[in-house]
């Protein structure tokens, strides 16, 4: 008895032991600046990780989960465990002590948490001032905007440019802007160095990322500082000992310096009083339409195309409301949209239409409508393309003609009626004939069944704009069909086109799977709609880390590029399978 109860305690013990969260940190203390890992680890299957409060540590990347399974074999019996990791990548600008809160996971339905933890972060070696001052002078980020008072929906463009009088090895980006508050479209960047003086002093200088910024909301909106890692490479005193060090250029070191923008602050006022059928175009546009042919036959078809050009937010319009005649078939445009730089960005954004009238006659096409609200004038206009009017002739299959349904000839005939038979029969209506309340029971029927049936539907909601299914099934497909653009672009070696096409499919499907419109876009809004459909936050995470990978490999070095391109796009469809079985 005595020898059972130590099993037990044993037991216990080491199921207590394995179901413990720990967190541990690669460094600590750690040094100002400098990155620091933070791993919480359990050993045993669980769900469900919550992160803690770091409390003023900046959190570069996290959580990370990675799983690890082992088997072995006792006595002749299979056994497995396995152990997941989650890992942060923090930083400190500041030296003190700081308390992690605990984080929690679930192990069989029971919530366990780690310990409250410890860091303390001190100050890296003291660099001699003069040393850093001579440095601030030489190597810097400029953060250059087009305006810093705008209105809601309003864009301006932001160009980061990196200004040096030093030989640089190497560099690369540390850090991004958050950019809350703000759609972003990042524009194409030569990175190439140029020359270029600033108050008396000639420096290289390179632009390292331009956006295009509009704002989505009104208040004082922040643009973060980017950060950027640069390796110096600094010449070495002359060695005496090693001549051909001199001869050969080895006589150099490489140092790593970490330089940051400052950050930017925007004032974003709303726009007074829209009109009730404003859709939030803000900018300096015009509006044209065309057709590509005026006179054509019934049945053939029609390319209608309407552009809109100038600058604002252009990329964000809609397709216009647009009163096509009802004798002609409508098919959902083709959009395209364009961005030209020179003296300041222009864009152009064209929708068109395939029609395909059906009867002969004349028809017109009337003018399309678009309110825009202009900053400069501080006023509202009304934007309003060509009308057109159409000749349509008869078909040249006349199939109208052959089976007698042709409108426009029953419209214009001389004649009081036309088609009528002459010779008519009638018969004598006996006892077989249907009675009154009969008949009105079958024509009734069919119809109050009809009304019952789509208050069904719509109650429970069941209805095609309603209905959970449907919106996934159309999220996918959309999403799918992008990644394989994404396909496309690896066999073409498309580097910017690919990580770009990623971008597109992952905000594609979040706008689809929750109806989010494009111009209130952002992480904050994942963040919202995941928590309250109850998504994972290891899935949220993972989602959003997706989103900065991409942005960050558009500015990897091109070997590092088509190394992940395979891997980005696997974790792409991965993400998507996980979201898409967490709404389940």
């Amino acid at each position: 008895m005595k020898k059972l109860f130590i099993i037990l305690l044993l037991f216990c013990s080491a199921l207590i032991h394995a179901q413990q969260l720990k967190v541990s940190a690669d460094q600590n203390p750690a040094l100002i600046g400098e990155q620091i890992l933070v791993q919480y680890s359990i050993n045993t299957k669980a769900e469900n990780f919550k992160s803690p409060n770091f409390n003023g540590l900046q959190v570069l990347s996290g959580p990370n989960p990675s799983t690890q399974k082992s088997f072995s074999f006792v006595n002749g019996k299979s056994q497995n465990s396995s152990s997941t990791t989650y890992s942060f990548y923090l930083k400190a600008v500041k030296e003190g002590a700081y308390s992690i809160s605990p984080a929690s996971i679930t192990v069989n339905g029971k919530s366990i948490k780690s310990k409250t933890y410890q860091l303390k972060v001190v100050k890296a070696r003291e660099r001699n001032k003069a040393q850093q001052k001579v440095l601030s002078e030489n190597l810097f980020i400029k953060v250059e905007t087009s305006k810093t008072n705008i209105v809601v929906g309003e864009q301006i463009l932001v160009s980061y440019k990196l200004f040096t009088r030093i030989d640089l090895h190497n560099t690369e980006l540390s850090s991004l802007p958050a950019l809350n508050g703000f759609w972003t479209k990042d524009l194409k960047v030569s990175s190439q160095f140029k020359r270029d003086v600033m108050e008396g002093v000639a420096y290289n200088v390179a632009t390292i990322k331009k956006s295009v910024l509009t704002a989505q909301k009104s208040g004082e909106l922040i643009i973060d500082p980017m950060e950027l890692k640069c390796n110096i490479r600094t010449q070495n005193k002359k060695n005496n000992r090693d001549p051909f060090a001199n001869i050969f250029g080895r006589n150099y070191q490489v140092q790593e310096e970490l330089i940051r923008s400052k950050s930017i602050t925007i004032t974003v006022a709303d726009i007074p009083s829209p009109p009730y059928n404003f859709d939030g175009a803000v900018g300096d546009m015009s509006l044209k339409s065309e057709v590509d042919n005026t006179s054509i036959s019934a049945n053939d078809a029609i390319t209608y195309k309407v552009t809109i050009t100038g600058t604002g937010n252009i990329e964000l319009i809609k397709p216009l409301a647009i009163q096509f005649p009802e004798d002609f078939e409508v098919y959902d445009p083709k959009i395209t949209d364009k961005i030209f730089e020179g003296g300041r960005k222009r864009s152009v954004k064209t929708f068109e239409y395939l029609l395909i009238p059906r009867y002969k006659g004349e028809y017109t096409i009337p003018s399309a409508n678009l309110i825009i609200y202009n900053p400069k004038s501080k006023k509202y206009k009304t934007k309003k393309s060509n009308s057109h009017k159409l000749n349509i002739g008869t078909s040249k299959n006349n199939e109208q003609e052959i089976n007698g349904t042709n409108k426009q000839t029953v419209k214009s005939t001389q004649q009081d009626i036309n088609y009528i038979f002459t010779n008519t029969t009638f018969q004598e209506i006996g006892e077989r004939a249907m009675s009154k309340n009969l008949f009105y029971l079958l024509f009734f029927l069919p119809i109050a069944l009809l009304i019952l049936l789509w208050v069904y539907l719509k109650t429970t909601g069941e209805t095609d704009t309603n209905s959970k299914d449907w919106k996934n099934k159309k999220a996918n497909k959309i999403a799918l069909k992008r990644l394989k653009t994404a396909q496309n672009c690896i066999e073409n070696n498309d580097f910017d086109g690919f990580f770009e096409e990623i971008e597109k499919s992952l905000w594609g499907y979040f706008a689809d799977k929750f109806k989010i419109q494009i111009a209130e876009l952002s992480k904050e809004t994942i963040s919202i709609h995941f928590n309250s459909s109850a998504i994972n936050v290891e899935i949220e995470s993972q989602f959003i880390a997706l989103l900065d990978e991409c942005e960050f490999a558009r500015y990897a070095p091109a070997s590092n590029k088509n190394a992940q391109m395979d891997a980005f796009l696997e974790k792409a469809k991965n993400i998507i399978i996980e979201v898409e079985t967490a709404l389940k």
